[in-house]
């Protein structure tokens, strides 16, 4: 099967059927809202089957998903998304998304540079991690679910370091990777070392922060580490073989 060549999919649900093609890139999340009449999609919670019962996420390749023949089927089923009145909280930032012009030196970037895990690497994107925070970076200029494919105008990305002394002694032997000296600078809480990252056109600040000693750790009350991901723990998302 060439690049060039569609794979025709196929969704089911509730006996209804709804057929259409996909591109060999192409992600689950790309396709279902194609395929699926807007009252089956718009303030619905969607999950997807294999027809033989196995779970499919939305970030999954359609062509990881062909059968031998190379067409897809997914079982899906579509119902209206839970509400319930009552206290919540915004537990912290759980990961960043950007697109970049050139997502293979992002990546070399944050991962030899800031010391991020890559734990996802393919053709849809590229998810690297540090502690509870995921990064995820998008290639600029392709068409991608929820998002315009342009470069992102990220203002700045903050890392919080255990001993920033020995994080500037790791960064200066990358400075060749950075578009500026560095500034360390003393806030209330913390002293935070800046410095700027370009790619392709863009270019953004890395804050690299150290707590002071008295302001470090979280407040009882906030210490919600069960109800967080740890992404580093393993690779991200589910990859389908074939077969």
């Amino acid at each position: 099967m060439t690049d060039e060549q569609r794979i025709p999919v196929r969704m089911t649900v509730d006996g209804q059927v709804f057929e259409g093609t996909a591109g060999q890139g192409e992600i689950v999340h790309e396709v279902f809202p194609r395929l699926l009449p807007e009252h089956l999609v718009a303030g619905r919670r969607l999950t997807f089957r294999t027809p033989a019962g196995t779970e499919v996420f939305a970030d999954n390749f359609v062509r990881d998903l062909a059968r031998r023949d190379g067409a897809v089927e997914l079982v899906t089923r579509s119902e209206p998304i839970a509400a319930a009145a009552g206290a919540w909280r915004n537990l912290g930032l759980d990961h960043v998304a950007i697109t970049v012009a050139d997502r293979r030196d992002a990546r070399n970037f944050f991962a030899e540079v800031l010391q991020m895990k890559v734990v996802r690497d393919d053709a849809h994107l590229t998810v690297l991690a540090t502690g509870m925070t995921g990064l995820f970076l998008f290639d600029a200029g392709i068409e991608a679910p929820l998002s315009d494919p342009v470069p992102s105008r990220v203002h700045h990305v903050g890392f919080v370091v255990d001993d920033l002394a020995a994080a500037f002694a790791h960064i200066q032997q990358h400075r060749d990777r950075f578009d500026s000296d560095f500034a360390l600078l003393e806030r209330d809480e913390r002293w935070s070392l800046y410095g700027h990252y370009r790619n392709g056109e863009v270019t953004f600040v890395v804050q690299l922060s150290e707590i002071k000693a008295a302001e470090r750790g979280l407040a009882e009350e906030h210490s919600v580490d069960d109800a967080l991901y740890d992404y580093a723990r393993r690779p991200y998302g589910l990859v389908f073989g074939n077969d």
